[in-house]
């Protein structure tokens, strides 16, 4: 995630403390939400075992930190989840109160005001669904019984899976060594192995996990305690090649790496290996062990042709098949009492965890010390970063990176190129518009966001505020008030994805200026 300012697509992203927990396999967008293939749908139905425990009102309110602590995501579309509305008092006593499921006349009984607008907050932060009469969380609970049952699973699969890898593990080993590349073995292993983008490619295609939710939401979820062993890879892309950052609770987001001009600047760095030219950044790179005495990236690229690179894409189908043959059943969903998906992804990620803590016993490779331990020197950080080489072109991912390097033009003719078979994409129309306001092109901006607006879709589509948004933005820009009031109002009826409600209202008091 990364801060930017009032012009950006999505507004500034604030991150309070807790989130520094939470897990990630998602592309970086800098200021966009981000996809591939289809419109945002409502998350599957629950299953059949879904009944309501007896409704017990918290004893206290707030969410204790300890829920907090143990926040995990898959996907790549971190933003469409609003956690930090747990800390409101009053809103996290309702969450505490539905926990186990409560219908409306239960949560009355709590005898807060204005229910339904802390309902329809709660729902419109994803932190709360409601199925038929009864409001639930919007992801899994693992805690109490559960944990126990969780665990003991995730521990047998991982016994099962972890001697097929275990070979994978040793020839990466030797690989790493004879490439110079030892003290990323441990950051390539995640991002390459338990993590990948054709893993989660690969979930998908087996039905494991659903397809317009991975796109548009991913998977989120609390496990309570917390896994000792959370790990998380953030990732920004040219579309051909991608920076993998890999991170723990204990290292946290560090703001230089997360700010997006800057990845930009290492990515580009690590290709063609120029000396660093921002000098701005310069000093902060150098004490986090980025640049090297030459001032020049010290994050090491693999080429496509690498060993290494191919061993580890090798065990990265093997573990996704054998995570599935392990994993993929009706226990856990029937147990925890939430659909299928859901659950997978939470066990495949924990799996994740137990496989590295396996691979490290046996010596594979080592976590790094700034990940591992609080003070560690921060010059260490260099061993989170690596880059590879994609295994397909992604054409939108290659317009972002466009978009961040100011070549608008460019990222303009990539995203029109992609809906030429993709017409109904709202990402693409989301993105040739914003491209287009960079330009000042607003009639033509407008015409794109319109078309995405026009798109079927429900209150819960994480496109369709930010499309109202920007739609108003470029109405103002027009001169066209009236219309652009309309637009930031209807935004307010609209999941709200990265502060797009507080940004609706704020537009509906200012006139936006460009």
């Amino acid at each position: 995630m990364q801060s930017r300012n009032s012009e950006s697509s999505f507004g500034s992203l604030w991150i309070p403390a807790f989130l520094m927990s939470l897990l990630c396999a998602v592309t970086v967008f800098p200021e966009h939400p981000r996809a591939q293939d289809s419109q945002t749908q409502p998350t599957p139905g629950p299953t059949g075992s879904e009944i309501p425990l007896a409704f017990v009102a918290p004893s206290e309110s707030g969410v204790p930190g300890d829920y907090l602590s143990g926040v995990v995501y898959l996907g790549n579309f971190r933003e469409a989840w609003g956690p930090e509305i747990l800390t409101d008092p009053v809103l996290g006593a309702i969450f505490l109160a539905l926990q186990d499921g409560a219908t409306r006349e239960d949560l009355e009984k709590l005898g807060l005001p204005d229910l339904d607008v802390a309902l329809d907050d709660l729902m419109a932060a994803r932190m709360v669904r409601k199925t038929a009469n009864l409001y639930r969380p919007a992801f899994p609970l693992i805690r109490g019984d559960a944990v126990a049952f969780f665990n003991q699973l995730i521990q047998k699969a991982a016994g099962n899976v972890y001697p097929e890898l275990r070979p994978y593990f040793k020839k990466a080993q030797k690989a790493a060594k004879k490439e110079k590349l030892a003290p990323w073995l441990f950051a390539l292993s995640w991002s390459e192995i338990l993590e990948s983008k054709t893993a989660e490619e690969m979930l998908i295609d087996a039905g494991a996990l659903d397809a317009r939710r991975m796109r548009d939401e991913g998977y989120f979820w609390m496990q309570i305690p917390g896994d000792p062993s959370l790990v998380g890879v953030d990732r920004y892309g040219s579309g051909s090649e991608t920076l993998q950052y890999v991170w723990t609770p204990i290292s946290s987001l560090n703001p230089a790496v997360q700010d997006f001009t800057t990845r930009r600047r290492i990515l580009d760095g690590s290709l063609a290996h120029l000396p660093w030219t921002d000098p701005r950044t310069e000093e902060t790179l150098i004490s986090l062990g980025i640049l090297d005495s030459g001032k020049k990236v010290a994050v090491p690229y693999l080429k496509k042709n690498s060993p290494l690179l191919a061993i580890l894409r090798q065990a990265s189908q093997l573990y996704v098949k054998r995570a599935l043959a392990a994993l993929h059943g009706n226990q856990l969903s029937d147990r925890l009492g939430v659909p299928r998906d859901e659950v997978f992804a939470a066990a495949f990620a924990s799996l994740g965890f137990r496989i590295m803590e396996k691979a490290q016993q046996d010596g594979w490779f080592r976590e790094p010390d700034s990940l591992a331990r609080p003070f560690a020197p921060a010059t260490g950080l260099v061993e989170a970063l690596v880059t590879t080489p994609e295994e397909t072109f992604r054409p939108l991912e290659h317009a972002y990176y466009l978009y961040d390097r100011g070549e608008y033009d460019a990222s303009i003719r990539q995203v029109e190129e992609f809906l030429k078979d993709h017409p109904n994409d709202p990402e693409a129309l989301f993105r040739l518009g914003i491209a287009n306001m960079k330009l000042r092109k607003y009639p033509q901006a407008l015409d794109a966001f319109e078309k995405g607006i026009a798109l079927s879709a429900d209150s819960s589509d994480v496109w369709r505020g930010w499309l109202l948004l920007r739609a108003g933005n470029t109405l103002d820009m027009l001169q066209r008030r009236e219309d652009a009031l309309l637009r930031y109002q209807q935004a307010l009826n609209c999941a709200d994805v990265n502060g797009s409600r507080r940004i609706a209202r704020q537009w509906l008091e200012i006139v936006y200026q460009d």
